[in-house]
């Protein structure tokens, strides 16, 4: 197991080292908005596709719905599958269709589902790494609670202060306010999750729980500066944001990845006790 692990790790190491060299080598004439950028736009999705893939077969081998890390698994998976949805909807509009992206869009279902999807995935890890147990104390609670405010009220003086809503469209009002909002729940259930969990999180399992963490804030540094840009008229297609969502989808894949490895130990563990016990 720990040779596949090591294959899945290098396989999309692999790929983002490709990736980011493609990235550097159009960033002079990024303005062009040239055949590079735009092929690059299209396809770098597919270690997100690559990693959801690798998620959904771990997280049924942890149980699935049956335990609740299967559970925070497959959602941080679906996640991940609903971005590289999202960016081929989009790619779709501009290179097929040939018209100017809408908004809201299909491709708004698709990463606002992805957002959903990792506020379930945090919710399901702060249970799986026993939160629960360690926020009764009055200075827990304290924590559960800061976090949350300033991202929330750091979110709105960014994106909603002095916004102008649409009200004619409350598809568009609502998205406005759930992107920005959305990304600071998941954000700070994972935070959460580990300044409250990070003296008992240990063994075999805190590697893999603190790479989700990271790629978690990965993937919220993408959202931000993508949300920023967008509001500032600023956003340049394969800019800067996509490669911080290049990376943040590395990340979760190695997360992913180190969950196979973990559970693969387990079960060589399990089997050669088994086997000690019978001999014995």
């Amino acid at each position: 197991m720990n040779l596949l692990k090591n294959k899945l790790q290098i396989l999309v190491s692999l790929i983002l080292i490709g990736y980011v060299g493609w990235w550097v080598s159009f960033q002079h004439v990024l303005d062009a908005q040239g055949n590079s950028t735009q092929w690059f736009g299209r396809t770098y999705g597919v270690i997100a596709l690559i990693g959801a893939i690798i998620g959904f077969i771990t997280a049924r081998r942890w149980g699935g719905f049956k335990t609740i890390l299967g559970k925070a698994l497959f959602f941080l998976s679906l996640g991940l599958l609903a971005q590289e949805a999202g960016q081929l909807i989009l790619a779709y509009y501009i290179n097929v269709a040939k018209i100017q992206i809408p908004y809201p869009s299909w491709g708004d279902v698709a990463y606002f589902g992805s957002t959903l999807s990792y506020i379930c995935g945090a919710y399901y890890l702060t249970k799986a790494v026993g939160v629960k147990f360690t926020i009764k104390t009055n200075r827990y609670k304290i924590i559960a609670f800061i976090i949350p405010a300033i991202l929330l009220i750091a979110s709105y003086w960014v994106f909603l202060h002095n916004h102008q809503y649409d009200w004619h469209h409350p598809v568009t009002v609502f998205l406005d306010v759930g992107y920005p909002l959305g990304d600071a729940v998941y954000i700070s259930m994972a935070l959460i999750a580990y300044l409250l969990s990070r003296k008992i999180l240990g063994g075999i399992m805190k590697a893999g729980a603190l790479i989700i963490i990271l790629a978690l804030f990965a993937q919220y540094i993408a959202d931000w500066t993508f949300l920023y840009q967008s509001s500032r008229a600023t956003y340049v297609p394969a800019g800067y944001d996509d490669l911080f969502y290049l990376i943040s989808y590395f990340v979760m894949a190695t997360a992913l990845i180190r969950f196979q490895a973990v559970y693969g130990d387990l079960k060589q563990k399990t089997t050669a006790a088994k086997a000690a016990k019978e001999n014995n």
